[in-house]
């Protein structure tokens, strides 16, 4: 039976996985919104199609949410602020919303549209080391073992005063559950993700913090208990934050944005409430589950359960066709993230992958051992997030003759360059004289330009590209 938490809810639907979240609680329950009589049948999903995945990146090879895989080549990568971002700016924790073609049989997706969506970023204000808590904007941030770090390995390498971007999820209390800590080196911007209090005809309150609109750009209706994300264009004075602009997040809405009646959708979050003629809110959404398979080790959804929720969308809500309960994906494949992808570096057992760093010290090997593993290696790997860390768990070898058959996909800098068919990526050794170019032509590749690319290794060990998308040099 799952440990019942009080509900979280999800400011702009930044929904964890089970990884990240295993393992937190809060004070406080669940306001209960009285449900709606289901409008709709749950329908069966086919195999693939277009559908909507938000949550927080759990893996990479190319870019894994919620359990999909997604080949992010020739994809339109924006943040919410609309300015593009690149594969390597994405780390394990942030929340992306990704728009594609899915197929649930193979667990693989390709990519059409891929949306960072920012957390709350501004300048640390506190720290409590033993409690596991700080404080940004006036908000309480809760921290557990399963909060990932970029920047500093862990919470006691924080300062007073520094600036940090937190994702993670807004618990019931107010307080925002962390599942990513991201330390910046500058604040161009301040952003603050809460839930309204304390509504007047020019402010109001998120966690202890004044929020001054009177000036800002409104979007949506503000009521008190709405969700809200709130842009400014520097830190508070004397605990009121002048806002330049304001969105407002409806329970309609997933992630903030509009998702076409009919589309299939894939979120994680947590159940406000038990079932109640089989509906119920998921961190904000309307859930119809009376016609879903469930998944756990649970017989029935209570209020707390950490779930994925994976059904159609029909315009106001999610009509489910399968449930997972917290822990479940990972008792199938042996670890809460994943990552595909070749060896850029190693020393000694700890390798970097996809930009992650990765302990192999105790991994379950198959296919080869660690003392085989080099630059230039595929390896497969499931493991849990710990800092700045990943453990692995079990690594898949494939490597030399075995890797030819394996298609995956690598991010970086264009280094070594001497033709099409001859340079280097994260260490690897590329040819792509065969392959198909997007946003650009062969003749733009040299040393310095950020690529995207598509391909396998061959039986030499060189990957050779049967796509490549060219980044300009000041998008890396």
């Amino acid at each position: 039976m799952n440990t019942i938490r009080p509900a979280l809810h999800w400011p702009l639907l930044v929904l964890a996985t089970t990884a990240l979240l295993a393992g937190c609680g809060g004070g406080g329950s669940a306001s209960v919104t009285p449900p709606i009589t289901p409008t709709t049948t749950p329908t069966t999903q086919t195999s693939a199609g277009t559908s909507v995945y938000v949550g927080p990146i759990g893996g990479f090879g190319s870019v894994i949410v919620n359990g999909m895989r997604f080949s992010s080549v020739g994809a339109t990568l924006v943040d919410d602020d609309a300015s593009t971002v690149n594969l390597n700016q994405l780390k394990l924790g942030m929340t992306v919303r990704v728009t594609g073609e899915t197929d649930d049989t193979a667990q693989t997706g390709t990519a059409s549209r891929l949306e960072l969506i920012h957390g709350t970023r501004g300048t640390l204000s506190a720290i409590n080391v033993s409690a596991g808590t700080l404080t940004l904007l006036g908000q309480s941030i809760v921290t557990n073992t399963s909060t990932s770090y970029q920047g500093v390995s862990a919470l006691a390498a924080l300062t007073v005063g520094q600036a940090i971007e937190v994702y993670g999820a807004l618990q019931a209390d107010g307080s925002l559950l962390a599942t990513l800590i991201e330390t910046k080196a500058t604040l161009t911007s301040v952003n603050l993700t809460g839930r309204v209090a304390t509504l007047g005809t020019t402010t109001f309150q998120v966690g202890s913090l004044t929020v001054d609109f009177s000036k800002a750009t409104v979007n949506g209706v503000l009521a008190d208990g709405k969700r809200i994300k709130v842009r400014a264009t520097s830190g508070p004075v004397g605990n009121v934050l002048t806002a330049s602009s304001v969105q407002v997040f409806e329970n309609s809405t997933v992630s903030g944005g509009t998702v076409t009646s009919g589309v299939r959708l894939k979120l994680k979050g947590v159940a406000d409430m038990s079932p109640v003629n089989g509906l119920l809110m998921v961190s904000g959404t309307q859930v119809n589950i009376s016609k879903a398979i469930i998944k756990g080790s649970a017989t029935t959804v209570m209020a707390g359960q950490f779930l994925e929720v994976k059904g159609v969308w029909d315009g106001s809500i999610l009509q489910a066709s399968e449930v997972e309960q917290e822990g479940y994906r990972e008792s199938q494949i042996g670890g809460r993230n994943e990552l595909y992808g070749t060896v850029s570096s190693i020393t000694g057992s700890i390798a970097v992958i996809d930009g992650v760093t990765v302990d192999l010290s105790t991994a379950v090997f198959q296919h080869g051992s660690l003392q085989l593993v080099s630059v230039g290696s595929y390896v497969e790997i499931k493991g849990n997030a710990n800092g700045s860390t990943l453990v692995a768990t079990k690594v898949e070898l494939k490597t030399n003759s075995t890797a030819k058959d394996v298609v995956y996909e690598q991010s970086g800098v264009i280094q070594g360059f001497t033709s099409v068919a001859g340079f280097k990526l994260n260490g690897l050794q590329i040819d792509a004289s065969q392959a198909v170019f997007e946003h650009g032509v062969a003749t733009g590749l040299a040393n310095g330009i950020y690529i995207e690319i598509k391909g396998a290794q061959n039986s030499s060990g060189i990957f050779v590209a049967t796509k490549v998308e060219i980044k300009t040099a000041s998008q890396s």
